[in-house]
């Protein structure tokens, strides 16, 4: 997968120096312990599109760090997901919420598989393989390419997701820049099948779309470095919708998804809460 790194800045000044720190994988922080604070912030909206995949290509990723998901019979699919969200109110969990207000609102886009995380000499462990990370901001651009480096990041000009009634609307537009074209619409439905996922069937949608959502750990390669990102979610206010497509165009994944896929299930979440409890990074020869 190509996630090479171009500014989708209008002047040329602002690109060529954001390209010139941002645009290398290498990072002048790689080797080193990541720099991060413990945070706490609001998701007041996420849309989750899940796609069924060749396990082949995603085995071919990562071999030796993640093994993809099997899925109940069947042996050539794994499981893959396009998060498009909003991040409000971030703050240090140690700091008085009034700071949180000062807080910038961030929308980002998380493209992950599932499976496991299988570092060497250690156990395996549930979590996620992030490929993409998309985001217009050029804060989170510099957190997560070069101080955390918890992000195979790509900046766009412009993110959209909006709710209007039944319909919720998700874009990414690239404008000049390398990151991906995305266009999804969907309306709500009264009620969804139970999706059979994992190691089986789930009693209620509910339970298929928490397990989705939940995965604490998540896993970034880089050239010289693997980056374990340790997160959790509050559920206690959030609400789960299915919803039903109407329009899917994801452009940057012809290697294993064609542009105009459908997912084979998708949700509005509402209400959560997120925590970002570590980072941990090693460096590979």
């Amino acid at each position: 997968m190509n996630n090479l790194y171009k500014s989708p800045s209008r002047f040329r000044a602002v690109a060529y120096l954001e390209n010139l720190f941002l645009s290398a994988d290498a990072s002048w922080w790689t080797g080193r312990r990541p720099l991060y604070a413990r945070v706490v912030a609001n998701v007041p909206r996420a849309v989750y599109l899940n796609f069924l995949v060749r396990k082949s290509y995603v085995a071919a990723l990562a071999p030796s760090l993640f093994r993809p998901l099997d899925l109940p019979g069947d042996g050539k699919s794994t499981l893959f997901t396009v998060l498009v969200f909003a991040l409000e109110r971030a703050r240090p969990v140690w700091a008085p919420r009034m700071f949180s207000a000062l807080a910038p609102r961030i929308l980002q886009s998380n493209w992950r598989f599932y499976g496991d995380i299988t570092e060497d000499g250690s156990e395996a462990r549930k979590g996620v393989l992030f490929i993409r990370t998309v985001t217009t901001s050029q804060t989170l651009a510099v957190f997560g390419r070069r101080v955390a480096r918890c992000f195979p990041l790509q900046r766009a000009q412009r993110m959209r997701l909006e709710l209007a009634e039944h319909r919720v609307t998700a874009a990414i537009e690239p404008g000049g820049g390398s990151a991906p074209e995305l266009i999804f619409e969907g309306e709500r439905m009264e009620s969804a099948p139970v999706m059979d996922i994992s190691c089986g069937a789930f009693s209620t949608y509910e339970d298929y779309a928490r397990w989705i959502i939940d995965q604490h750990l998540s896993l970034t390669v880089w050239p010289r470095e693997r980056v374990v990102q340790d997160m959790h979610l509050d559920f206690q206010s959030a609400r789960i919708t299915p919803l039903r497509c109407r329009t899917s165009r994801i452009c940057g994944l012809e290697d294993f998804l064609a542009p105009e896929a459908r997912p084979m299930g998708c949700f509005l979440v509402e209400g959560l809460r997120v925590f970002l409890d570590d980072i941990s990074a090693f460096t590979t020869a």
